[in-house]
């Protein structure tokens, strides 16, 4: 998998076509994840996925989502994203919409204006104010 420069960075005024197609790595303009910045997959606003998701890195999903995803590293649905899925991570960040169950192995995050209806299984989880969670917890090693 290659990793983009810092001249290859997208910016917002870069047509994101020009990478569709390809996993190649490339940094978040504003990342959610400030320690972790690498994303290996990206669903932008408009795109639209049914299916199975398998990946090892990151994932951000600014789009829509049905079905399942599977990563070992960090899932982030941004604010606008809408996810309809059975979620397994290793940490899970959403300013958007989840509906359904989400298991992380390392902690889930609820960020404002951010939405998660569902099972939330994790052995940490934080809710931002102005994040709304709806469903049951259950924490502690999954």
């Amino acid at each position: 998998m290659a990793v983009m420069s810092e001249l290859d960075v997208m910016t917002p005024t870069q047509d994101f076509a020009t990478s569709l197609g390809s996993q190649k790595s490339f940094q978040v303009v504003s990342p959610v994840l400030p320690a972790k910045k690498e994303v290996v997959a990206f669903f932008g606003k408009g795109v639209e996925c049914i299916g199975e998701i398998w990946y090892e890195g990151n994932v951000q999903i600014d789009g829509r989502l049905e079905g399942t995803v599977h990563t070992k590293g960090t899932l982030v649905v941004g604010d606008r994203a809408v996810v309809k899925a059975k979620i397994e991570a290793g940490t899970v960040i959403c300013k958007g919409s989840i509906h359904g169950d989400v298991v992380a192995k390392e902690s889930i995050k609820l960020l404002a204006p951010g939405l998660i209806h569902g099972t939330l299984s994790a052995p940490q989880l934080s809710v931002e104010i102005g994040g709304v969670f709806n469903g049951r917890i259950r924490m502690g090693d999954v």
